[in-house]
């Protein structure tokens, strides 16, 4: 479809590209270029997690109004004789894909990705099995250009000469590879009562599937997301305040109340649905600061209290005493960092929070049954680790 589209349009005079001509260095054309891959906040990586064709047409800004204008109207006359053409086959293989969606669980899925850049040879993420793809050179349509320093910035910018066409010959990167890829659930999610009402609401605006459940139970198999690691940024971006995790599914058991919401793996929307809930993924809810609040420090033990508590532990537990004092001869940022010193004895502690750093959205391993209004009942898990 894409070189179908570039074909209809160059016939047409323009002079189309497949990717988005943005330097790989900022501002440096020598640079090179680099295929981009927009993550689903954007609608041309939105569509994609539906399982749908997407098309960004972008004209150059430096083009008078009209021809941008009629490039653009050219795009969609071509784009809508492409699926007068192709109608019958393309809904067939969005019917094939939907379907392989509903197949998704318990398998590998990629929810990010960055250009393929092994070709460094710093990069050692080569193996016989996945080999990094070639850098090509491209003849590029450009403009004689300097780069000077600028009296505005102090940093070097790059000046056009309009007047005097050049072709640049420059590096491409056209492949990616994966970033990010997670095992999706068997089952499914279960989104805890005190946030359901929020997360229904953002699933119905999407399209996808959820039950809510009628019934409480005081412990659950489910699979629990504990970070190793999380990062705020340094700002806040559109209103929120974006948050890294890292971390890991592991089996532990929970309490559900009644009124949680059961959202099943099993829909076409499946890639959707692990883009909006699983909370590492680039545009997740948690990636966009919904959950914060779990992962923020609260009021705790002072640490004149903590050093009486400390001391008792040492003393009572020799194990405990001797992992402590191999921790401060293994890790000297440990042994000088005195709040984590602290906090070595206080995550020990029975006055603890255990739920401190946890992502409150749980995963389901499996489920029997066509309904799932009753956990008790018809819920049934597999005691595995995904």
């Amino acid at each position: 479809m894409r070189d179908a589209l570039l074909g209809k349009l160059a016939a047409q005079g323009s002079l189309p590209l497949p990717f988005y001509p943005e330097p790989v260095i900022e501002d440096d054309p020598a640079s090179g270029f680099q295929v981009t891959e927009y993550t689903p906040r954007y609608s041309s990586g939105y569509f994609p997690t539906r399982n749908r064709y997407t098309v960004l047409v972008e004209t150059h800004s430096w083009k008078d109004y009209a021809t941008r204008v009629r490039v653009s109207r050219n795009a969609i006359i071509g784009l809508a004789e492409l699926v007068a053409a192709h109608s019958s086959e393309w809904a067939a293989a969005v019917r094939q894909a939907d379907q392989r969606a509903s197949r998704l669980g318990g398998q590998d899925v990629v929810l990010d990705v960055v250009a393929d850049r092994r070709d460094n040879p710093h990069d050692t993420q080569d193996t016989p099995q996945n080999p990094p793809e070639p850098v090509t050179t491209i003849d590029f349509r450009g403009y004689a250009y300097s780069r000077e320093p600028s009296p505005i910035s102090g940093e070097p910018v790059t000046v056009y000469d309009p007047t005097t066409p050049q072709i640049w010959r420059v590096p491409y990167r056209g492949s990616t590879v994966p970033s990010l890829t997670v095992r999706a659930p068997r089952g499914g999610y279960l989104v805890p009562r005190a946030y359901a009402p929020m997360i229904a609401n953002k699933l119905a605006l999407h399209g996808l599937d959820h039950q809510t459940l009628e019934h409480s139970t005081d412990r659950l198999d489910t699979e629990v997301f504990r970070t190793t690691g999380m990062r705020f940024a340094s700002a806040p971006f559109e209103g929120r305040m974006p948050l890294a995790l890292q971390g890991d599914w592991q089996p532990e058991p929970q309490p559900l109340p009644a009124g949680s919401l059961f959202v099943p793996i099993a829909q076409p929307g499946a890639r959707l649905l692990m883009t909006l809930l699983e909370p590492q993924a680039p545009d997740s809810l948690a990636a966009w600061g919904y959950f914060n609040a779990h992962f923020e420090h609260k009021e705790y033990v002072e640490p004149y209290v903590t050093e009486i508590f400390a001391r008792q532990m040492l003393h009572q537990d020799p194990t405990l005493a001797d992992e402590f004092q191999h921790r401060l001869s293994q890790d000297p940022d440990f042994a000088a960092d005195p709040e984590a010193r602290c906090e070595f004895f206080q995550r020990r502690h029975s006055s603890w929070d255990t739920r401190f750093a946890m992502y409150p959205i749980l995963r389901i391993c499996e489920v029997r049954g066509r309904r799932h209004r009753d956990v008790r009942l018809r819920v049934s898990l597999a005691g595995r680790r995904m």
